[in-house]
C-alpha cells in the first residue's frame, strides 16, 4: 500500500457504500429508520458519479466484524497507528491496511463513507488519490468528482488455488469545492503546483437546492 498510514474506533452508523471486490459490483446500504434492516442496492450501472472527500481520506487498519468495522485510522500523512496483532485461528492478522473516505453524490442519496481493506481496491483508490494529488485543483482545496468507470480483473494464484477479484478503476471528470456535510477538513491540501487550477464545474453553493451530480 503506497499511502504514508489518533486511532479512531469504529461503531458508527453512518450510510455507508461498499465495494464487493469478488463481484465487481458498488452498493449503496440503506438502513430502515423503524427497524435498522439494512438493504443493498445495487449502482454499478448506469456508471455512477459522486465526489470524493479526500480531505476526510483517513487510512491504518481495518477489522471487519458483525458488529461493524474495527477502524484503526489516521488522517492520511500523519504517522499511522501501531498495527494491533489480532489473529484468526490460523494465524492471520484480522485487522488488515485499509481506508476510509467521504463520498457525496445523486446516485448515493447525499453523504456516504466508504471503507474496504480489499487489496485490489485500496490500491486502486491509492492511484486515484495520487492523481488527485498532481492537479492543481486539489492545491485550491477542492475534490474530484468521479465515475466508476469499470471494473478490472485481477487474478492471482494458480490451479485450485486461483482467484479472480475485481479492482475499481475511475476517471476523474470535474471539480468542486467541498460542502458543509462533510465537515472539518482533516487532510490539508497538497501544495500548489505551478499550473493554475482549471475552473470547477460545480462549488458548493450549487448543493443548496440539488445534488448537480
Amino acid at each position: 500500500m503506497a499511502f504514508g498510514m489518533k486511532i479512531n474506533l469504529g461503531g458508527d452508523f453512518a450510510p455507508i457504500v461498499k465495494f464487493d471486490a469478488r463481484a465487481g459490483r458498488l452498493f449503496r446500504i440503506d438502513r430502515d429508520p423503524v427497524t435498522s434492516e439494512k438493504t443493498s442496492v445495487d449502482i454499478t450501472q448506469p456508471p455512477p458519479t459522486f465526489a470524493v472527500d479526500f480531505g476526510s481520506l483517513t487510512i491504518g487498519y481495518i477489522r471487519f466484524t458483525t458488529q461493524g468495522p474495527d477502524c484503526r485510522l489516521v488522517p492520511e500523512g500523519q504517522q499511522l497507528p501501531v498495527q494491533p496483532d489480532d489473529r484468526d485461528d490460523k494465524g492471520r492478522l484480522l485487522f488488515r491496511p485499509g481506508f476510509k473516505v467521504q463520498l457525496y453524490g445523486r446516485v448515493l442519496g447525499g453523504l456516504r463513507e466508504w471503507c474496504s481493506t480489499a487489496g485490489c481496491v485500496v490500491n486502486s483508490v491509492d492511484d486515484l488519490y495520487e492523481k488527485f494529488r498532481a492537479d492543481p485543483n486539489a492545491a485550491a482545496a477542492r475534490i474530484p468528482v468521479v465515475t466508476l468507470v469499470s471494473a478490472i480483473p485481477i487474478v492471482t494464484g494458480s490451479g485450485t488455488n486461483k482467484t479472480t477479484t475485481y479492482a475499481p478503476a475511475f476517471r476523474i471528470d470535474s471539480w468542486v469545492d467541498r460542502v458543509l456535510e462533510m465537515g472539518v477538513r482533516t487532510v490539508p491540501p497538497p501544495k500548489p503546483q505551478t499550473q493554475a487550477p482549471a475552473p470547477a464545474m460545480a462549488t458548493a453553493d450549487d448543493f443548496d437546492d440539488d445534488i448537480p451530480f
